[in-house]
């Protein structure tokens, strides 16, 4: 005998569960519309980073990094060969004009002084007795000028008195006897001119045999000089006050001439070298407006030199220090340069966005009043400056945005902030 089965009837559920489900998803779309409104995707607060377009004086600035460079710097160089004997000085050391940096030494250099200073007194010897020689002859020879003055003049006493007897008739002198006193005053007088005409030429020749000897010694003496100098280039001197950089000479090494000894270095006159990359060098013009940055203190500068050379990508700029130098100033110290390339007055700028070009026109996430969403707009940009840049258009004063790397999520529209 069949049991009859008894039929249930099917859950409301069941029967319209496609209907509920439609309902539950245009409810929950409902809540999530009136949470995110137009908002397509969600940000925590933290992860971002917001600024507020402001309005005011915008200087646009050039950062670079570089050394601190010593304007007076000099080489010191030997300018003997020698053995380095020792070395009085190490790099830091503070010297001044004429301090001893090396000693060097050279046997044969002090060998050659002192036979040269012998040669120079055995000439100047030679030669004074030389001279003494000739001015004993010059003496000689003035006293036969005055004999031979005093004859003549003897002679002519006797024409003269001759020629008055003959004149009186007087018998006494033969015409034989004055002619021979006529000859006789002739042959004293050019005797006499003769031995006046030996003595000058006497003269003549102890002065050229005085410029000679002068001469000869003249060049002993440069000689002597010349050793001496030598000798004395044996103590390296340090060439001008400031601070040792760095000594080249080991003890006991040998230098030759003209091997650097020292490197010294003004520590009171110093410019900064910086490195501006090679796109940025366009906005570099002399005399713009610099600090510096020693890590402890700022210097005020002025740009003085632009390198007209490009090496890896950068050029060199030198900055000259217009204020007193920090205690920490030295050369070679590594700074930073915030170069002032242009001052825009009454400019709407804002904090500088990450991948954000000069002179571009980018979109940026513009926050609501509430900080709750971020829309997505279009925003020309001008000049820009190392943290900050210019707004032309698409911002107002007082206006947020995101300035944080917002790549990951660019292609919505509208975003909401947590």
């Amino acid at each position: 005998m069949d049991t009859k089965r008894q039929i249930l009837p099917t859950p409301l559920w069941k029967k319209y569960w496609k209907v509920i489900s439609v309902l539950i998803l245009i409810a929950a779309t409902f809540v999530m519309k009136s949470t995110l409104g137009n908002a397509s995707f969600i940000v925590e607060m933290d992860e971002l980073i917001i600024a507020e377009v402001k309005q005011g004086d915008f200087k646009v600035n050039v950062r670079a990094s570089g050394l601190l460079k010593p304007i007076n710097i000099r080489w010191v160089s030997s300018q003997v060969a020698g053995r380095v004997e020792q070395v009085f000085v190490k790099a830091g050391a503070k010297v001044k004009t004429d301090d001893v940096l090396v000693e060097l030494s050279d046997p044969d250099l002090h060998r050659e002084l002192e036979k040269t200073s012998w040669e120079v007194k055995a000439i100047k010897a030679e030669n004074h007795a030389a001279l003494v020689s000739l001015e004993s002859q010059m003496v000689d020879l003035q006293n036969v000028v005055i004999e031979a003055d005093f004859a003549y003049q003897m002679a002519e006493l006797k024409l003269n008195a001759e020629t008055l007897l003959m004149q009186q008739g007087n018998a006494t002198v033969s015409a034989l006897d004055y002619k021979r006193s006529q000859l006789a005053v002739k042959q004293k007088h050019q005797f006499w001119q003769a031995q006046q005409s030996k003595a000058e030429k006497m003269t003549e020749n102890i002065q050229a045999s005085k410029t000679a000897q002068l001469a000869r010694i003249g060049a002993v003496e440069n000689s002597l000089q010349r050793v001496q100098a030598q000798v004395d280039a044996l103590i390296v001197r340090a060439t001008m006050t400031g601070v040792v950089q760095q000594v080249s000479l080991l003890l006991g090494e040998r230098a030759q001439v003209g091997d650097s000894v020292a490197l010294i270095a003004d520590q009171q006159s110093l410019y900064a070298e910086l490195q501006v990359q090679e796109i940025k060098i366009a906005q570099i013009a002399l005399g713009q407006k610099v600090i510096i940055d020693t890590r402890s203190s700022e210097i005020s500068g002025q740009v003085m030199r632009i390198d007209p050379a490009v090496k890896n990508g950068m050029v060199k700029v030198d900055i000259e220090i217009l204020n007193d130098l920090p205690a920490e100033a030295r050369p070679e110290l590594t700074v930073d340069g915030l170069i002032e390339t242009s001052h825009i007055q009454n400019a709407l700028y804002v904090k500088r966005p990450a991948f954000a070009p000069s002179f571009q026109k980018i979109s940026l996430y513009k926050l609501s009043q509430d900080k709750g969403f971020a829309s997505k707009m279009s925003v020309n940009l001008g000049q820009s400056s190392v943290s900050k840049i210019q707004i032309i258009s698409g911002l107002n004063v007082g206006d947020s945005i995101i300035v944080s790397d917002t790549t990951s999520w660019q292609e919505h529209k509208e975003i909401m902030i947590n």
